[in-house]
């Protein structure tokens, strides 16, 4: 299949244009060695590219999520509220263009931090985030399939930026990395316990892990 480097250009200007900090693009064959549920085409049968997309976490007060009082679960995320629509805003422009897309959803849905590995944005780091050069792991990402033909990044398989730097498994409250891999148990139980209440309708969790990552913050804004 011909890929349109054009279109990949106009894509990638046109995110740059309505505020999204970070686009990549992946190869739909990369996706089949995650179950079927997982692939983009269980969300688009006839796409061609899986779009990655991420809003740079500029101030973490918008990773907080919220709820309803009595409702017993947290419900809306402040940062994801705002990647949606701008992932709304990429479907409608290819639209334009002629393709169709699909915002894919949380659940089920891709591993979002493997599929912008696989596009090429960063690799998965010691904190079993994804890192980003200009941003460290202070993003949060979303996708769409898509029909657009579009240029594909190269995946990335290794991290150069953890190599002599064990500073988010050192800072872990949780000890999550106690066994030299992710125990994401352990993670878990401990956001359970430790929300941070913002106020009775808001709360974040824990972010240790994103905030010591060193790479990043040396920029500027």
């Amino acid at each position: 299949m011909e890929r349109d480097q054009t279109l990949t250009e106009e894509v990638e200007k046109y995110c740059q244009k309505i505020g999204i900090d970070i686009v990549g693009f992946a190869d739909l064959s990369l996706f089949d060695r995650y179950s079927e549920e997982n692939r983009p085409q269980a969300h688009l049968e006839d796409s061609k590219t899986v779009i990655i997309i991420g809003f740079y976490l500029y101030d973490i007060l918008l990773d907080a999520w919220s709820h309803k009082k009595g409702e017993g679960v947290w419900g809306y995320q402040f940062a994801d509220a705002i990647i949606e629509q701008l992932c709304h805003k990429v479907r409608r422009f290819l639209l334009k263009k002629g393709f169709n897309s699909v915002v894919i959803p949380y659940n089920p849905g891709l591993f979002l931090k493997e599929a912008a590995a696989l596009a090429g944005i960063g690799p998965i780091g010691k904190n079993n985030l994804l890192i980003t050069e200009k941003f460290g792991s202070q993003v949060r990402l979303r996708a769409l399939a898509t029909t657009a033909p579009l240029i594909f990044g190269e995946p990335i398989t290794e991290s150069e930026f953890c190599k002599d730097c064990n500073i988010c498994i050192e800072s872990c409250p949780a000890k999550a990395f106690s066994d030299g891999k992710f125990i994401k148990e352990k993670c878990y139980e401990y956001l359970e316990t430790h929300r941070r209440k913002l106020s009775d309708y808001t709360i974040i969790e824990c972010n240790v892990c994103i905030e010591s990552c060193p790479i990043g913050k040396k920029r500027d804004d």
